[in-house]
């Protein structure tokens, strides 16, 4: 199961890669609102973010995240989450991937961001994916 978790989360970072093209964030973005776009329709109102800070030893940063299966089903969340400096410029991405959550079941999760940063970081979550556990 881990190793499925681990692939998982290549996948989706890949996947983020690909999909983002460029390091800046769109004109326009006050940094200080998240931005979401959830995948599946209340997977969303199922993570919340809890703290958003810079690693002090690695610079890299962090966002932790709290994941609660509001669904009926034992669930799988991956969650994707983006590093904006003050100037609105995006540092990085993260992820992170909860597995088999039953119903109203919490999970404590972070998400990083493998590149330094320095200042205010703002984390947005980008996509939340929830699906029934196989």
């Amino acid at each position: 199961m881990a190793l499925i978790a681990v692939a998982l989360v290549a996948i989706l970072v890949a996947l983020a890669l690909i999909r983002d093209g460029g390091d800046e964030s769109p004109p326009g973005r006050d940094p200080s609102q998240e931005q979401t776009a959830p995948a599946v329709p209340d997977a969303r109102a199922d993570v919340r973010l809890t703290k958003c800070s810079v690693d002090p030893s690695t610079r890299w940063p962090t966002a932790e995240l709290r994941i609660t299966n509001h669904s009926s089903k034992t669930s799988d969340y991956s969650v994707e989450v983006e590093f904006v400096g003050a100037d609105g410029v995006r540092i990085a991405e993260g992820v992170a991937v909860a597995s088999n959550l039953a119903p109203d079941q919490v999970a404590n999760e972070s998400a990083l961001g493998v590149r330094e940063a320095s200042g205010k970081v703002v984390c947005r979550i980008t996509d939340v994916m929830r699906y029934a556990s196989p």
